[in-house]
C-alpha cells in the first residue's frame, strides 16, 4: 500500500500598507457611482451607439435578427414620396436612427452604483410611435417589428470585459 506524503506551501506577502491603501482608496472611487458613470459613458455608450447604427445600416444583427423586408404597398409609397423604395428600412425620415444613434445617454446614479438609459431622453409623439412601432409592430396598419433597440450576450460580455479592464488599469 502506498503511503501519502502531504505537502506544504508556504506563501509569505511582503508589501507596504501605503501601496495597499492606495489600492484601495482608488478600487473605491473606480467603483463609486461616479467612477462607474465615466466607465459608462466613455465605454458602454459608444458601444451601444455603435451597435445601433450597424444595426440600421445592416437591417438588423444578432440581436433583433434580419428586419423583414417592407411590403410592396409601403415600397410603393415610399417611391411616390420621394423616399426610396425597399431601402433602407427605418431610415425614411432619419428621425428614428437620429434618435437612437446619436441621443446622449442619461446617467442615474444610485447609492450602489451608476445606471445608463440609451436613448437619454423620452421619445414624445411622432418618434415615439416610430420606435414603438419599430420595436413592437403595429396592428393597423399591419406592420411587422423591426427592432433598432436590443442587446444580446455579445453586448453583455463587452461590459463585462471592459469593466473588468476599466479597474484594472484604474488601481
Amino acid at each position: 500500500m502506498a503511503s501519502r506524503t502531504r505537502g506544504f506551501i508556504d506563501v509569505q506577502i511582503i508589501g507596504d500598507q501605503r501601496g495597499v491603501d492606495h489600492m484601495l482608496n482608488r478600487l473605491e472611487i473606480v467603483l463609486s457611482p461616479v467612477g462607474l458613470e465615466a466607465f459608462l459613458l466613455s465605454t458602454v455608450e459608444p458601444w451601444l451607439q455603435e451597435r445601433a447604427q450597424n444595426r440600421f445600416d445592416s437591417e438588423g444583427d444578432d440581436v433583433v435578427g434580419t428586419w423583414a423586408p417592407l411590403k410592396p404597398a409601403t415600397v410603393n409609397m415610399r417611391q411616390e414620396r420621394g423616399y426610396g423604395g425597399a431601402h433602407p428600412i427605418n431610415r425614411r425620415t432619419g428621425d428614428l436612427e437620429e434618435y437612437i444613434v446619436d441621443s446622449p445617454a442619461r446617467i442615474t446614479e444610485l447609492p450602489s452604483g451608476a445606471v445608463l438609459t440609451t436613448p437619454g431622453n423620452k421619445a414624445t409623439g411622432e418618434l415615439a410611435d416610430k420606435v414603438e412601432t419599430a420595436q413592437v409592430g403595429r396592428d393597423y396598419p399591419n406592420t411587422v417589428p423591426r427592432p433598432v433597440l436590443g442587446m444580446n450576450e455579445t453586448d453583455l460580455a463587452f461590459v463585462l470585459g471592459s469593466l473588468a479592464k476599466f479597474v484594472q488599469e484604474s488601481v
